[in-house]
Parts: C-alpha cells; structure tokens; sequence
C-alpha cells in the first residue's frame, strides 16, 4: 500500500488537505485491473474530525478491494463550513477522477461515504455537482461532477432536523439556507445511495435519514435503508477496531452488519464480480 498525503487547493483558493490510501497491485502475475475508489468524509458535528472515521475505514476498505480517500474538508474553526466544504469535496472528486487511474482506480466507480456531519458534506457535494450555475460560479466549469454512488452513516441530512441543536448554532455552519435541507436538492439525478443509522442515536435524530430515504424514493433514485435497533451515534465499523478504550458501547454486534451490506449493495450496484475488476 502506498500511503500519500497531498495538499490541495480549491478553484478559489480554499486550502484543504486528503489522505490517500493505494491498494498496491499483487506482483506475482501482471494486474492490470483498476479498483473502485472511496472518498471518505469523517463526521464529529462540524467542530473536529474523528480519527475513528478515517484511517479505520479507510483500511477497512482497502482491505475489501477498494482504493480509499479520507477527505479533511474545514471545520468551524475556519469560519462557516458551506460553501467551502462543497467545493472541497467537489476538488477531491476531481483529483480522484484524474488521479486515481495512476494507482490502479477506477475513474467511474467513486463513492462518497459520509458520517455524521461528514455526511451532510457528502450529500451536498453530489447534489452541487450537477448543479451547472454553481459548479461555474465556483470556478470547476459546466461539466457535472458526481459520483457513481454514495454512502451516508447516521446522517445529518437537514441542520433544521434535530441537529445542530439551535438556529443559531445551524447559522454557524452555514449563513445560507440553500446549503441546510439535503433531501430539498435529492432529484432523479442523485447517485444510488446507501443509508444506515440506529433507532437510539440519540445525537442525530433517525429521522433524518428518512427524509433523505423519502426524497430518494419520490425522485425515483435507487437507495437501501438500515436502521438498527440498538447503537449509540458514531459507532463507525461497531466493532473492537473502532471502539475507544472503556466504552464498551461502541461495539454493537448487530450494527456492525452495516459492512457486510453496504459491500454486497457496493458489488451489486457496481456490477463487480472476482473476474470484471478491470
């Protein structure tokens, strides 16, 4: 694995940084086939990006046969987070799309997987991509610039939906309203999308990935839904992995099917078998 940091820089200017995890080519027969590719948007409510939703997933998936990403879009620090963030992930589409075939991925099979807050980004991102005035005022062209399918973890989808827990705090992250409802920009456009979250995330409330699931399904866009009974927010992979030293909680056996699902709907909606990696 060839692990690489790169800074970039946004059209505007907006500096930001990604963490890149290459999935080497086996060398004992030649290996000409290119890799599906992850871009990954930790999440931690805006304020911090939590380590248990990068480097862990990022290795969780590498080891699934997929080239990974761990995006490090701004955070409140740096003032409000849109549009910025938007144009952060749209940069790291575009890197991933010119990029990525010199490390064995493949250009037309990127996935945006976003956690928490980090999904809220993700979402934006794809529903900004194909909106031809914004990608032009922003400086990245006409041409759309989404990805192939996307994947939100306990989301935020809506800042009015139960998080942040203030107007005020929501203004924070974003002034503009046009950068708050998520499944207000879903439409027949929006990439195939998986969604997993838990009945008792008592942070970000579920509701909000049924309003993302409910637009999916008005607009006709293929999707998958799992709720879990149990598990806090930010359980991450579920399992001993992620889990933080004394809190038992981060493991919930069940919750940690979220894996095994989203790579079988992965390989079903990318069409990929053993043999047609190519």
């Amino acid at each position: 694995m060839k692990y690489e940091q790169v800074s970039l820089a946004t059209p505007r200017g907006f500096d930001f940084k990604l963490t890149c995890y290459w999935k080497a080519q086996l060398k004992e027969d030649a290996d000409p086939r290119q890799w599906p590719i992850i871009l990954i948007f930790p999440g931690s409510g805006f304020v911090q990006m939590t380590e248990r939703e990068a480097e862990p997933i990022a290795l969780a998936f590498s080891a699934q046969g997929y080239q990974t990403v761990v995006v490090d879009y701004n955070l409140l620090d740096r003032g409000p987070i849109y549009p910025n963030a938007i144009d952060v992930g749209l940069t790291a589409l575009q890197y991933a799309q010119d990029q990525g075939p010199k490390h064995y991925g493949d250009a037309h099979k990127i996935i945006l997987m976003g956690f928490s807050a980090g999904a809220h980004v993700a979402a934006l991102t794809n529903a900004f991509g194909k909106d031809e005035s914004y990608l032009q005022e922003h400086g990245f062209g006409s041409e759309s610039l989404t990805s192939a399918l996307q994947v939100l973890g306990y989301p935020v989808i809506d800042l009015a939906a139960g998080f942040p827990a203030t107007r005020d705090e929501a203004v924070k992250i974003s002034p503009n309203e046009r950068y708050w409802a998520t499944q207000k920009l879903v439409t027949a456009a929006t990439p195939p999308t998986f969604i997993w979250n838990t009945c008792a995330d008592a942070v970000v409330p579920p509701y909000n990935s049924l309003l993302y699931a409910s637009a999916l399904a008005q607009h006709g866009v293929d999707y998958e839904i799992h709720t879990f009974t149990h598990g806090k927010h930010g359980l991450c992979l579920s399992t001993v992995e992620t889990s933080r030293y004394n809190y038992p909680e981060d493991i919930e056996v069940r919750a940690a099917e979220w894996v095994p699902l989203v790579l079988s709907w992965l390989s079903e909606m990318l069409g990929l078998t053993h043999v047609d990696l190519k």
